[in-house]
């Protein structure tokens, strides 16, 4: 017997060396499907989810009406000199599979877990799987790079993000974010089209830093041990990517034995919001993984 019901909302969960995040969505009656965690692109570590629960459920809570779903944030660090350890793609993958456990004993299913992440979530979300195979079930991974070459266009465009946040360069930053997001043939990155109107200071802009420097680390790259995924896998990638080049999604999907490769080639990098499709593609992935 669990020791409490499931509850919706954002719980904050202990980890070593400081704490991640949380937020379940209200459980709908029937959603019965195999549970579901949400990782999401480097830009989570701009600001705690506490506070953005209703944008965090606005865009989830369909996926939440067949099954519970639950978004975790990035690590905050107790003290300010672990924040690099603690953003490491690697590190948080342990964080995760840490909030697995917790939400586990606390109301919430039992692992395995699907995964559905994006951009740097996947990266995460790769390591979880090498280092925890028995808490994921399959992958839903979108715009995913599993190394930084060093002398990559990829690396380069990070190294400059880098040195305009640390400038505390925000306006310029979300500027020009809104740019890259958006695809070669038009359209918009709601999120980063709004940020460069509003032109804020994240509230946690450490944790954004820190994660995208280790994605420069080798020591983030994970590459060599994608053959040791063994669930299935579902690939999408954006033709039009101007972050993540469509050739690193593919190298991706061609080391994991059970992948399947979808990209669409007329999406950028906002393979959640503008892939044709992506919620019933995505939705029909998940229920083959359900219980009958």
């Amino acid at each position: 017997m669990r020791p409490m019901a499931w509850q919706p909302g954002t719980v904050s969960i202990p980890v070593r060396g400081g704490r991640i995040e949380a937020f379940r969505l209200p459980p709908a009656d029937a959603a019965t499907g195999a549970p579901l965690i949400v990782l999401g692109g480097v830009e989570s570590g701009l600001r705690p989810l506490a506070g953005t629960e209703q944008v965090l459920l606005r865009r989830w809570e369909g996926r939440a009406a067949r099954r519970p779903v639950v978004v975790i944030g990035r690590p905050l660090a107790d003290e300010a000199g672990a924040v690099d350890h603690l953003l490491h793609p690697r590190v948080i993958a342990d964080a995760v599979a840490t909030a697995i456990g917790w939400l586990a004993v606390n109301g919430g299913p039992e692992p395995p877990f699907a995964i559905e992440a994006e951009s740097g979530g996947g990266r995460i979300s790769l390591w979880l799987t090498v280092d925890h195979p028995q808490l994921v079930a399959r992958l839903v991974l979108s715009s995913v790079a599993s190394e930084t070459p060093p002398s990559s266009a990829m690396a380069a465009r990070i190294g400059q993000w880098v040195e305009t946040a640390e400038r505390d360069d925000w306006a310029m930053f979300f500027s020009h974010m809104a740019t890259v997001m958006r695809p070669a043939t038009g359209g918009e990155a709601p999120s980063f089209e709004a940020a460069a109107r509003l032109q804020p200071r994240p509230a946690t802009p450490e944790r954004f830093i820190a994660e995208l420097r280790a994605t420069l680390d080798p020591s983030s790259f994970v590459t060599e041990r994608l053959g040791e995924i063994d669930v299935p896998a579902l690939i999408l990638g954006g033709g039009l990517d101007q972050v993540v080049p469509p050739e690193a999604t593919r190298l991706v999907a061609e080391k994991i034995p059970a992948a399947r490769l979808d990209v669409d080639p007329e999406c950028g990098h906002t393979v959640r919001s503008s892939l044709a499709g992506y919620d019933e593609l995505v939705e029909a992935f998940l229920a083959q993984g359900d219980p009958a």
